[in-house]
């Protein structure tokens, strides 16, 4: 007697003659909606947290639902129920008596946790939208609860638990920071509002063993984040996996990397190497192409793993579970070379939508570098840094409305790694050569010639851009294209010339 039991998302794959054959049981959502679940989740929670989390629920959470979906877009759209789940899990992770929010403390008990409540909700249901849509989240949030600080947006602030009290982001900052002057400059990450607060919501996820996603537009910096979080790891308690998907990545190829790196405990159970927890960090996560029948077989696979432990053996189809891995993944807006992927997996992982970095940390993230590059150089140069930063920050911002990808300029996307780019080879400067105020403006140029115009393709756009460049030089520098480059020209730099 064998009876088989099916849990599918749709029928979109079934044919009528297996429909047929089953009996149907359908669960609407709107019949149950997200109630029940954190109800049940209310009562395994602490006694004296029941009663103010249920009324924060009863306070935020439909007229926030509500406001989203009527005046927010979502880069990926996240549903009602997954945005609950995240909640609950965020608001488990951080409601520690390390982060203040301790029964003991009875007088501020109450208070914590709802303020608790407040900074996971905003992480979790609001963390999907966009930039524009974060503004709006910001006023809404203020009409409702009137504790937030005036400056900035409620997206800035985290409770501190030493204070008690709605404490910026920016108080974290280390105030003068100093990258290594050896260091590679892929490896420099200058710490921001934006690495702070997202390592601290990653590592308070990761830590309590849930899934987290980043989804963001490109070069928004996704990866460095994960990397970041992923080398404040103490090496003597955690291996770290990175897997790189792309279209050609088969459920076999994900299976056998993660295998590879764990071994077996007892019959069947199999963990990383040396006792270590081992976090697997899995970037481009919706990249893998999908199948004839329309899903991605890699995260089919990790979505078994993720709800049931295990998955099986391919040659002798047993059963393998995989202990004390804990996964995280990047990916960007579905697009191109990039699909959607299955809400039932996206579903279990929480949701951190990285916006663009405001044009303050752009400055501060690549100001910081250049400044400290020209303590070295000569009196008139060193104040030169501000200006370059500014001067850089504005040409791609006016490419960007200028020059828009068509059909048949596909290859027109700029974005942050091509300011990075400028500053790459600004900092290969060598003081020998760069002595004087229009030397290293026309490294300057040169620089920004190289990033930008050489990716234009006609001639009307290469003037357009000198035109630009000319602009800019003017506004910033108090200099003129022709005077730097009498032959109208960009200057050209190699290697030994910096």
């Amino acid at each position: 007697q064998v009876s088989l039991l099916f849990e599918v998302e749709n029928l979109a794959v079934a044919s009528p003659a297996t429909v047929s054959r089953c009996g149907m049981v359908y669960t609407d959502y709107t019949d149950l909606g997200w109630k029940p679940y954190v109800q049940s989740w209310l009562e395994k929670r602490p006694k004296a947290e029941i009663e103010p989390l249920q009324r924060m629920f009863e306070k935020f959470i439909s007229k926030m639902l509500a406001f989203k979906k009527d005046y927010c877009a979502e880069l990926v759209a996240v549903p009602e129920y997954s945005g609950i789940i995240s909640l609950c899990k965020l608001y488990s992770a951080l409601a520690t008596p390390e982060n203040g929010v301790n029964p003991a403390d009875s007088e501020n008990y109450i208070s914590m946790v709802e303020m608790t409540f407040v900074f996971s909700m905003i992480w979790s249901v609001c963390a999907s939208v966009d930039e524009e849509g974060r503004k709006r989240i910001d006023s809404y949030v203020r009409e409702i609860e009137g504790s937030f600080p005036n400056k900035d947006t409620v997206y800035e602030y985290f409770v501190d638990p030493k204070m008690r009290n709605w404490t910026s982001f920016e108080d974290k900052l280390p105030k003068s920071w100093r990258y290594p002057p050896n260091s590679p400059f892929y490896k420099i990450m200058v710490p921001t509002v934006d690495t702070v607060r997202y390592n601290y919501l990653v590592s308070a996820l990761v830590a309590r063993q849930n899934p987290v996603l980043l989804v963001g537009p490109v070069g928004t910096g996704k990866t460095s984040i994960a990397q970041s979080v992923l080398q404040s790891l103490p090496s003597s308690q955690w291996s770290v996996l990175i897997v790189n998907m792309s279209a050609q990545t088969t459920s076999n190829n994900v299976q056998s990397i993660i295998e590879s790196r764990v071994e077996k405990r007892t019959k069947g159970v199999y963990v990383p190497f040396g006792g270590k927890s081992m976090i697997t960090f899995m970037d481009d996560l919706n990249m893998p192409a999908k199948d004839m029948f329309g899903s991605q077989p890699p995260l089919e696979l990790i979505r078994l793993w993720i709800d049931y432990g295990f998955w099986y053996d391919r040659t002798k189809q047993t059963i393998k579970y995989i202990r004390d891995m804990f996964l995280m993944a990047a990916m960007g807006p579905p697009g191109g070379g990039r699909t959607a992927i299955s809400p039932r997996l996206q579903g279990r992982f929480n949701i951190i939508n990285m916006t663009f970095p405001t044009e303050s940390q752009i400055t501060r993230i690549f100001g910081t570098m250049i400044n400290q590059k020209l303590q070295d150089f000569e009196e008139e140069v060193k104040a030169i840094g501000n200006v370059v930063t500014e001067a850089t920050l504005d040409v791609y911002n006016t490419v960007v409305q200028r020059f828009l990808p068509t059909p048949a300029k596909i290859h027109y996307l700029f974005n942050l790694r091509d300011i990075s780019k400028v500053f790459q080879g600004m900092l290969r400067a060598n003081k020998d050569f760069h002595d004087t105020k229009s030397s290293i403006t026309r490294l300057w140029i040169h620089e920004c010639f190289r990033v930008f115009s050489d990716r234009l393709v006609d001639a009307a756009d290469m003037e357009a851009f000198v035109g630009i460049i000319s602009d800019k030089l003017g506004s910033f520098f108090d200099l003129t294209f022709h005077n730097l480059c009498p032959t109208k020209r960009s200057p050209i730099f190699g290697d030994f010339m910096r």
